[in-house]
This record gives structure tokens, sequence and C-alpha cells, in this order.
């Protein structure tokens, strides 16, 4: 067994998370010189980051001993209070973490650490049902990266603390997971393996995700390019364009890593020609003018949360289109609430193959 596992290692070469989860050293590297040379847009979204990591130094991680989270639809309050700690806390680790790889500066590290510990150490149970396995898969990632962040120093985040956490990643995160799922829960859930894959160096559990995510491109885009299982959600179809960025927010961050990872999914393309670039050139005119968006059956001004945008910084350095462009640079800094925050400083601008 052991010698099959060193054959395979051996095989593929390099370990998995050798040159970072989300972010390389290089692209990291090229952020920190825009920062000192206050170039477009890096510097004004460097500023966001700062006062967003600031804050978070001065906060508490807000961890429950149980994870659950009830189903939107049926208790929305109760869903958005279930959940805010993780989405709090998984943002603020992110902001700790990206502060500390771009200044140097230990504290920011240390505080990243902190809230990574409360978590492994608080949460005694989770719950599957309901919301709670989307709502983990969505944003418990952002966890992971700044995990990825801060490791190499064992006077940040002692090795004890950090074999902790490989634990509580491996049988508490990852099997919170919604990848099986047809629709964009399915999406999210990749997020989380795969970056936990990546994390943990499982070249078997990895491969299941880009295998997954395959099927996931294959399934949920049409010929035309249309995404089946979200353009008429809700009410008449009022929220069909943020259920598609919805899909494709995720599967964009999961190519992102796939690449990282010497894996090219970008320009995969199914048998049918369907594929992550048809979806977005498809989705890209109606987000620009939703009145063009042929699945809602009501006045354009009441679709809901059509601009949700931000892992467009990625999408277009691969598959540039102008409308997409101007609306980028009119809504920057870009960042999110699910993930990855702080994409107009990661990737806006930056080529993509950092």
């Amino acid at each position: 067994m052991l010698l099959g596992l060193c054959s395979m290692m051996s095989a593929y070469g390099e370990r998995l998370g050798e040159k970072g989860i989300f972010l390389t050293d290089q692209r990291i590297d090229k952020i920190r010189d825009n920062i000192y040379g206050q170039v477009y847009p890096t510097y004004e979204a460097f500023l966001q980051l700062k006062e967003d990591a600031n804050a978070a130094m001065e906060g508490e991680p807000n961890p429950p001993t149980v994870w659950y989270v009830p189903g939107y639809y049926k208790d929305a309050d109760g869903h958005q209070a279930a959940k805010l700690a993780l989405h709090d806390d998984a943002n603020s680790v992110y902001a700790l973490a990206l502060m500390y790889k771009l200044s140097g500066r230990d504290e920011y590290g240390l505080a990243a650490a902190r809230y990574i510990d409360a978590w492994v150490e608080t949460v005694e149970k989770t719950e599957t049902k309901d919301d709670s396995m989307l709502s983990f898969s969505y944003h418990f990632p952002p966890f992971i990266f700044a995990a990825d962040m801060i490791r190499d120093d064992t006077t940040i985040w002692p090795i004890t603390k950090q074999r902790a956490f490989s634990d509580f990643l491996r049988n508490k995160a990852i099997p919170l997971n919604t990848m099986k799922t047809p629709n964009n829960w399915g999406n999210w859930g990749a997020v989380l393996v795969m970056s936990g894959a990546v994390y943990l160096d499982d070249r078997v559990m990895f491969d299941k995700v880009v295998e997954r995510w395959k099927a996931l491109t294959r399934d949920q885009v049409a010929d035309d390019g249309h995404l089946r299982h979200e353009v008429n959600r809700h009410v008449r179809g009022d929220r069909g364009i943020w259920y598609s960025h919805f899909s494709l927010f995720p599967q964009t961050i999961t190519a992102e890593i796939a690449r990282l990872q010497g894996v090219d999914l970008y320009n995969w393309k199914s048998e049918e020609g369907r594929s992550l670039e048809l979806a977005y050139e498809t989705l890209v005119p109606w987000t620009v003018d939703p009145s063009t968006f042929p699945y809602y059956k009501g006045k354009p001004s009441g679709q809901k949360l059509t601009d949700y945008i931000s892992y467009w910084e990625i999408l277009n350095m691969h598959w540039p289109q102008r409308k997409a462009q101007g609306m980028i640079e009119k809504m920057r800094p870009l960042t999110a609430d699910h993930s990855a925050p702080y994409l107009t400083l990661t990737h806006g601008s930056l080529s993509p193959s950092l």
C-alpha cells in the first residue's frame, strides 16, 4: 500500500498545494508590488482589505458548539442568524491571513490562527439537515485558504494546532459538503472538497472533485449556454440571473484551485461543447442588461441581485469581454460574501497565469 502511494506521488510530481491553494507566492508578490506602487485597481482594493483586517483584529470569533442552519425559504431570519457567525469569521480570517502575507506583520497571522483555533476547539457537533451543509460549503473555504497562508510559520501557528485543524477539516468540515447535488449546491460543495483535498494533499479526493466539476458543467450548462437548474428560480425567474452567478462563481473558484495544481478546467469542454466559457459568455449580456434575460416573466426592475459578479475578475482575464470589463470597472473594488472575498485585489487586472 505504501509503495502504491509513493508511486502515485512520484507520477504526479509535487504534492498538492505546493504552489498554494488559491493564491501563489508569485501572485502575492505581484499584489504587494502593485500596493507599493499604488497601482489601480489593486491599491484601492487593498485599502478595503486593510480596513476589514484591522476590524477583525479587534473582533472575537463566534463559533457555535452545534452547527445548524434552518432552510432559507422556511425560516429566512433563522437562516441568516445561524450562518452569520461562520460568514463573518470566515471572511475575517481570510482578511487577516491575506494581510499577514502581504504585510509580513505577525499580529495578523496570530489573529488568523486565533480564529481558526476557536472553530476547531468549539464546534462539537455538526447537523446535516436543512441548509446546514450548503452554508458550510460556501462559507468555510476561506478558513482553508487562510490556514494555507499561515501554516509555514509554526511560531505563528503551532504544529499541534495545525494537526487539530487537519483533523477537523477531514472529519467534520469536508463531510458537510453538498457536492453530489445537481444544482448550485453541487458547485459550492466542490469548492469545499477541492480546497480541503489540496490542503490535506489528498490526491484521490482531488481527482474525484475534478471529475465532479466536469460532470456538473456537462449537466448544468445547456447547449445554448444557460444554466438549466438556475434560470427559472424563485418567483417567475426573478432570481434566475442571481442563481446563475451563484453556480458559476463556485465553478470558477474550483477551476482556479485546480489550475494551481496543474489541472486546466478553464479550457475543458464536454462532448456536447458545454463549458465554463460558454456559460460565462451567455450570462454576461443578461447581467449587463437584465431586460434581455428571457427566463423572467415580469418587469426587468423586478429581478433581484443580478450583479453578483466579483468572480468575473477571474473569468474576464481568460475570456475578455468589453461589456463585462465595463461593468467590472464601474463596480470595483469587487468582493464577495462567499468563499473568495477581495477578488479585485487578488485577481483584478493581473495575469491569469500567476
